[in-house]
């Protein structure tokens, strides 16, 4: 038997970290400072590795230089407190659920929340009550909550204690956020708004205004994303006297750990002082190389499409994060997973998410013109490939098989199915459960999670109904090479078993 030593050495992750850090595949992708925008001390890192020692303060008892690090970051975003998180914008979802609503309470949730929402309703026993976003049927993102749908909740569920929206979405849309509060507010209910992909709104009237000021009690933001900050770092935003600041400070001392790194900490004081400093500058930079690319791609791309604010001026949405950029292939003949391995294997540009018929590349302050060059050019080649398809194969033929595929649900890929909620999701986790096959799994209680990620937003969660629909859309995922969490590799879904499908 051959010795350990023996076998040929695999790299250590830090040593992949170094060849890919030092390679030239360009990053679409979080987070904000794109490997290339931030303190030239970075280099120096363990040097600075410490913990709670004399003069440097502690996270969970902040008194000293903690205390003015959040107190500067609350000022910057004009709330009345700010603390930092270091678990992601996760652990503030968590908590901020956690300290307002009671166990066994009732929450209001958009459907396309992250499932860290989910997490916290398993955690403590909630009844959850969804508001689901319509579907944007020429590029198959969800729009924003409609605010008079939250209003109907009352009238049958009066009794709900909070409101968690997602806004900006994964793909950029925003949601009516200052009506939503006033008709909360009226209920004396408190919204909690997800605003982790947009901690930049703050620093440009190119982008939407941020949920801060906009009357939502908590704003949950992860400066990773899209600032120039080290991965996991965020602020939660607290406002207003409809939330206990003290209860969810408490509970952020259970969902952070107990030995919180003063590098990622360091991370976000940094990039918040630079940005309170250079922000103006670094952001009309941004934004206008921003609208170039913009403005390149909408006239140099027949059949690869993107949307604008426009394009989202409905009732439902509000606004759009034109830094995102949703690359739709709908009609091309072509899959999202095709056009984002094409821009990767080839082109060397990875992007932040692929889903059915579209790819999602995320741009930031940290981006350079040379990634947007890159891009543009990528794409008016594949562009000129699928011209010269379409020319090939006939754009008749093209449009009957759009046609043939709105018809059969295709085009709906992204919808977000309503379903029944049969047991709980805290009783479904905690119930014996079996495999069975996804095909016959009509009708079955789901027993674990089910969606795609990124972006993390549960298609069935444990406790729900697999219906048809889900199944459909499950298959269609899969026939276009993506990754479903929640499926095994021989199709099949776990499932709660029978004998407890009926028990409340």
């Amino acid at each position: 038997m051959k010795n350990n030593t023996d076998q040929p050495k695999s790299k250590t992750l830090f040593e992949m970290l170094k060849i890919y850090g030092q390679s030239d595949i360009y990053p679409f992708h979080m987070p904000g400072h794109k490997r290339r925008l931030g303190p030239s001390e970075t280099e120096h890192l363990y040097e600075m590795d410490i913990t709670e020692i004399d003069g440097f303060d502690n996270l969970h008892e902040p008194e000293g230089i903690l205390k003015d690090a959040q107190t500067f970051a609350a000022d910057l975003y004009h709330s009345e407190e700010t603390v930092f998180i270091i678990n992601g914008s996760t652990a503030g979802l968590l908590a901020s659920i956690a300290g307002i609503c009671s166990d066994g309470g009732e929450i209001l949730a958009a459907r396309n929340c992250h499932k860290a929402v989910y997490h916290a309703i398993e955690l403590h026993h909630l009844k959850p009550y969804y508001v689901y976003p319509p579907i944007n049927t020429k590029y198959g993102v969800n729009e924003g909550i409609y605010p008079q749908d939250v209003e109907k909740m009352w009238i049958t569920h009066p009794n709900i204690q909070a409101i968690v929206i997602t806004s900006p979405t994964y793909d950029g849309v925003v949601s009516d956020i200052q009506s939503i509060c006033e008709i909360a507010h009226k209920h004396h209910v408190p919204v909690i708004v997800d605003e982790a992909h947009g901690a930049h709104f703050n620093f440009s009237d190119y982008f939407p205004e941020s949920a801060v000021t906009l009357g939502a009690d908590v704003v949950i933001q992860s400066t990773h994303k899209t600032l120039p900050a080290m991965t996991q770092t965020a602020l939660i935003h607290l406002n207003g006297t409809l939330i206990d600041h003290e209860r969810i400070r408490r509970m952020l001392t259970i969902y952070q750990t107990s030995s919180p790194s003063y590098i990622l900490m360091g991370s976000i004081d940094s990039c918040l002082h630079m940005l309170s400093e250079k922000g103006k500058i670094l952001y009309t930079d941004y934004t206008v190389e921003l609208e170039k690319l913009r403005n390149a791609i909408h006239g140099n791309c027949r059949w690869i499409k993107m949307p604008e604010c426009s394009d989202f001026d409905s009732k439902y949405s509000k606004d759009y994060d034109r830094s995102k950029l949703v690359l739709s292939v709908r009609d091309t003949g072509m899959t999202g997973k095709a056009l984002h391995e094409k821009l990767l294997n080839r082109y060397h540009l990875q992007m932040e998410m692929v889903s059915a018929d579209y790819v999602l590349a995320m741009t930031a302050v940290g981006d350079s013109r040379d990634g947007y060059q890159r891009l543009l050019q990528a794409l008016i080649e594949i562009d000129e490939e699928i011209e010269q398809r379409q020319k090939a194969c006939g754009l008749k033929e093209t449009e009957e098989t759009s046609e043939r595929a709105r018809n059969e649900g295709v085009y709906d890929l992204n919808e977000l199915p309503a379903v029944e909620q049969r047991i709980s999701v805290y009783d479904a986790e905690q119930s014996c459960r079996e495999n069975c096959l996804l095909k016959a799994a009509d009708g079955r209680v789901a027993a674990d999670y089910i969606y795609l990620y990124p972006p993390g937003i549960p298609l069935v969660t444990p406790g729900e109904v697999i219906t048809e629909r889900v199944i459909s859309v499950i298959l269609r995922w899969l026939e276009n090479g993506l990754h479903v969490s929640g499926v095994q590799k021989d199709q099949t879904v776990r499932v709660v078993c029978r004998n407890k499908e009926s028990e409340k």
